[in-house]
C-alpha cells in the first residue's frame, strides 16, 4: 500500500476527519483537536481488526496518539482495557458465573497475561455447546478460534505486550463473542432485488455510539458478499473534492464573517465563543451555514473528543474504511460539489437566521435541547435494535429532522435523484450485488427512496 495512501487510511479510521452531521447527508469538517491532526500509531497487521475493535468502546481513540500505543500496556490501561471488554460482553445479558478483574502485575505485563485475562472475561458467561470452553486450555482455546494468530515465532507468550496487542485481542473476542451468540446492532436494513441483481440498503447513522457495534453478522457479511460500495459522499478518496468543500465554507473574497452578519449576531457568536472556551477569531472566515453546522454538530456531543468519536463511529466512516482496506469500489451518489452547493446557495439572509437560532441553543439551552438529543441518543439505540417502526415514528415526528426549514432543503429532489441511480444499477445486465448505505431518514420518510422504489415495482424487503 502507497505511504499517503497508507497515512490517510490510519488517519481516517482512527479518529474520523469529517462528521457527517445528524442524520440527513449533511458533511461538515469537525474542529480537530491537535492529537486527532497527527497520524496514529498503528501497524499494518492490526489496522483491519482496529478498524472493527475501535468501535466497541473498549479502549478511547486518544490511546492511538499518546506515544505509547506501540509500546508495553501500563496496569492502568490493561485494567481498563479488561473491564470494559467485560462491560461490552455484558451487554450480552448471558448468564453470569462470576466477575472477573484484570490482576494487578508487578512490573511487565507479559502477553500470556493479557491473553490469559481476555480468556477469563470470556469465561465469566454461560456459552453454548458449540463454543467448546471446556475442551482446550485458555491459550489454546484464544488461537483454536482465531483470538490470537503469534508468528512464525511462535506466542512470544513471556514478551511484554503492547497497547496495540492487547487491544487487537480484546477486539477479536468481543467480535467472536458476539458472533456466537448472533449478537450485534442489527440496523435498518433493506434488500432490494430485479433479475439478478442484488442491493442492500442501510440506513445510516451519522455520528455514531458504541451501542452500533459490532454490527450482526448478516448485516457485515452482506457488505463483504457486495461488489461495491455506494454511499452520498466518499469523505476518504477524494481530497480535491474536499478541499473545495472546505474552500466553499469559507469567505474568498477578503471579507471576513462581520462583514456579512449584522453586528447584533457577530457579538452574539463572541459569547457563544467565550462560553465554549474556544478562540474568538476561529469562525472569522467560515459563513454563516458552516458555523450553524459545526455548532449542531457539537451540541450532540458533550465534548469536543465526544465529536471527534462520534464522527469516527459514523456508518458512513465505517464502510468507507472498510471498502478501502478490503478494495472495494466506492462510488458517490451525489459527491461534496452537490452537497456543499445545497448549503451555500441559501440565502445570506436565511444562513444568518438559522445561525441566530443556533446561537440561541448555545446561550440560552431549553428543554428542547436535551429532548432532541435524547431522541438522538434513542435513534441510536432503535437502529442497533432494528427496530424500523419506532425509529420511523420517531425521526418523521421530529420537526427539526424533517418540518424545520433546512430539512425541506435536504429531502424530495435528492431522493428522487439518488432512486433514479439505484434503479439504473438493479436494472443493469448480468449479475451484481451493491451495498448502499445512505442517511436513514431518506429510507423512513414516506415517498422518499425506499418508496420510490417500491412504486416502481422493486421487491424490497426490511432486513429482520
Amino acid at each position: 500500500m502507497k505511504s499517503s495512501k497508507w497515512n490517510m487510511l490510519k488517519r481516517s479510521v482512527a479518529s474520523g476527519l469529517i462528521a457527517l452531521v445528524a442524520m440527513l447527508g449533511i458533511v461538515v469538517p469537525v474542529q480537530a483537536n491537535e492529537a486527532s491532526a497527527s497520524v496514529p500509531q498503528i501497524s499494518p497487521w492490526s489496522i483491519k481488526v482496529l478498524n472493527e475493535g475501535e468501535k466497541y468502546g473498549i479502549f478511547p481513540l486518544t490511546w492511538y496518539y499518546d506515544g505509547t500505543f506501540q509500546k508495553p500496556i501500563t496496569q492502568d490501561k490493561f485494567q481498563s482495557l479488561i473491564a470494559a471488554t467485560s462491560s461490552k460482553l455484558d451487554a450480552l445479558a448471558l448468564t453470569k458465573k462470576h466477575s472477573y478483574a484484570a490482576p494487578k502485575v508487578t512490573g511487565v505485563i507479559t502477553r500470556e497475561t493479557v491473553m490469559t485475562s481476555v480468556y477469563s472475561v470470556l469465561a465469566q458467561y454461560e456459552w453454548p455447546e458449540t463454543l467448546e470452553m471446556d475442551k482446550y486450555e485458555p491459550i489454546a482455546y484464544l488461537q483454536t478460534k482465531g483470538i490470537i494468530n503469534g508468528t512464525g515465532k511462535g506466542l512470544d507468550l513471556n514478551k511484554p505486550s503492547t497497547v496495540e496487542h492487547a487491544a487487537v485481542i480484546a477486539s477479536r473476542l468481543v467480535e467472536y463473542a458476539y458472533d456466537a451468540v448472533g449478537g450485534g446492532a442489527k440496523g435498518l436494513l433493506w434488500k432490494a432485488t430485479h433479475g439478478k441483481n442484488t442491493m442492500y440498503l442501510l440506513g445510516s447513522i451519522h455520528l455514531g455510539d458504541p451501542v452500533m457495534y459490532p454490527m450482526q453478522k448478516k448485516v457485515r457479511d452482506a457488505f463483504k458478499q457486495s461488489d461495491s460500495l455506494w454511499v452520498e459522499v466518499d469523505l476518504q478518496g477524494n481530497p480535491d473534492a474536499l478541499a473545495s468543500f472546505t474552500q466553499l465554507m469559507s469567505y474568498t473574497d477578503g471579507t471576513k464573517l462581520s462583514d456579512h452578519i449584522s453586528k447584533e449576531t457577530y457579538e452574539k457568536l463572541q459569547k457563544v465563543l467565550t462560553k465554549l472556551n474556544l478562540p474568538k477569531e476561529v469562525f472569522d472566515t467560515f459563513k454563516p451555514w458552516a458555523i450553524s453546522n459545526n455548532l449542531s454538530t457539537s451540541m450532540m456531543s458533550s465534548s469536543s473528543e465526544e465529536s471527534v468519536q462520534a464522527a469516527a463511529l459514523g456508518i458512513d466512516m465505517y464502510f468507507t474504511s472498510s471498502a478501502l482496506l478490503t478494495g472495494k469500489p466506492i462510488h458517490e451518489l451525489e459527491g461534496l460539489k452537490l452537497q456543499g452547493d445545497l448549503f451555500n446557495n441559501v440565502p445570506a439572509a436565511v444562513q444568518e437566521k438559522e445561525l441566530n437560532e443556533a446561537l440561541d441553543q448555545v446561550l440560552t439551552p431549553t428543554g428542547k435541547s436535551d429532548e432532541m438529543l435524547a431522541m438522538f441518543k434513542g435513534w441510536q439505540k432503535q437502529w442497533a435494535k432494528g427496530e424500523l417502526e419506532q425509529f420511523t415514528k420517531s425521526f418523521t415526528s421530529s420537526e427539526e429532522m424533517v418540518q424545520s426549514e433546512q430539512a425541506q432543503r435536504l429531502f424530495g429532489e435528492r431522493d428522487t435523484n439518488m432512486a433514479k441511480k439505484l434503479m439504473e444499477l438493479l436494472d443493469k445486465e448480468g449479475s451484481s450485488t451493491h451495498f448502499v448505505v445512505v442517511g436513514a431518514g431518506h429510507f423512513v420518510i414516506k415517498d422518499m427512496i425506499i418508496d420510490q422504489l417500491k412504486a416502481k415495482g422493486y421487491d424490497i424487503q426490511f432486513v429482520q
